[in-house]
C-alpha cells in the first residue's frame, strides 16, 4: 500500500472516531508494521493534520472546543479502568463523596456497589448509575451542559458551596506543569467549587490528558493529588516537585 493511501486511511478513520490507537491501526492496516504507522502519524502530525497522543492520535481541537461525553467514553478506556479500580479503594465507609461528571469517574461507579457511602454528583447520568447500584445519591440542580450531562451554573455552585465532603473525584481534559484545565469556564468554576469544599480532592487524568492545554483554568495542581497512569513522562517528575502524584 502507498504512503498516502496509508494517510487517507487514518486520516478518514480520524474523521470518523475522533481519534485512533496504534494498535487498532496495526489491524486496520495489517499488511504494514507499526513502525511504519507510526512514523506515518509522526508525519501527519508535523503537517498539522492530526495530533499525537500516547498510543496513538486525536483530531485537532482549539482551546475551547470539547469532545463530547459520548465520544470520551470509548478512549482510552482500560488506562482510565486502572485509575478508577485506584480511587475507589481510596473511599472508606461512612465517606461522603463528590463525583463530578466525567468519562473517567462513571468508571468508577461500579466499585461503589454495597458500600456505606454518601455520593453527591452534578452528573445526571452518574446519578441514575449510583442509584440502579442502591448508592445513597444526591445530584446538584442547575443548568445542564449537553455534551458532558453535567449540572452547571451559579445554582449548581451555589448548592454545593453548602456541602462539604471527605474526598471528591474530578475530571480534567488537561495537565500541564502549573495547572489543570477544561475547555468550559462554567466547568471549571464548579470543579473549583468542589476543590474548595473537599478534605481532599483528586484529579483523575489518564495519560492523553498530560501536557494538554485547553481554554480555562481549574486550579494550580498544588490543590490536589493527581492520579494518572504510569510513565517516564518529564511532565510527571515536574509535578511531584509541586504535589501529589498517585502513577496507576
Amino acid at each position: 500500500m502507498l504512503k498516502s493511501e496509508r494517510k487517507q486511511i487514518i486520516l478518514s478513520q480520524l474523521k470518523q472516531d475522533g481519534f485512533v490507537t496504534l494498535e487498532n491501526l496495526t489491524v486496520l492496516l495489517s499488511d504494514t508494521s507499526e513502525s511504519t504507522i507510526r512514523r506515518d502519524l509522526d508525519e501527519l502530525a508535523a503537517d498539522g493534520q492530526l495530533k499525537r497522543v500516547h498510543g496513538g492520535a486525536e483530531s485537532i481541537h482549539g482551546l475551547k472546543e470539547e469532545i463530547a461525553n459520548s465520544q470520551k467514553a470509548i478512549r482510552n478506556v482500560q488506562k482510565k479502568a486502572q485509575l478508577a479500580g485506584y480511587a475507589a479503594d481510596l473511599i472508606k465507609e461512612g465517606d461522603v463523596v463528590f463525583l463530578e461528571a466525567s468519562t473517567t469517574n462513571e468508571l468508577l461507579i461500579p466499585h461503589l456497589a454495597n458500600r456505606q457511602v454518601t455520593v453527591v454528583t452534578n452528573s445526571i447520568h452518574h446519578a441514575v448509575k449510583l442509584v440502579d447500584l442502591g448508592v445513597s445519591t444526591r445530584i446538584v440542580g442547575g443548568k445542564v451542559k449537553h455534551s458532558t450531562d453535567a449540572s452547571i451554573g451559579s445554582t449548581a455552585q451555589e448548592q454545593i458551596r453548602q456541602l462539604n465532603f471527605d474526598c471528591a473525584f474530578i475530571g480534567a481534559n488537561g495537565v500541564d506543569a502549573n495547572y489543570f484545565t477544561t475547555p468550559d469556564m462554567e466547568e471549571a468554576v464548579i470543579k473549583r467549587t468542589v476543590i474548595a469544599n473537599a478534605q481532599k480532592a483528586y484529579v483523575l487524568a489518564d495519560a492523553s490528558k498530560l501536557g494538554q492545554i485547553t481554554y480555562a483554568k481549574v486550579a494550580e495542581v498544588e490543590k490536589v493529588t493527581i492520579i494518572t497512569n504510569a510513565s517516564e513522562e518529564e511532565l510527571l517528575k515536574e509535578l511531584k516537585e509541586k504535589t501529589r502524584v498517585i502513577e496507576v
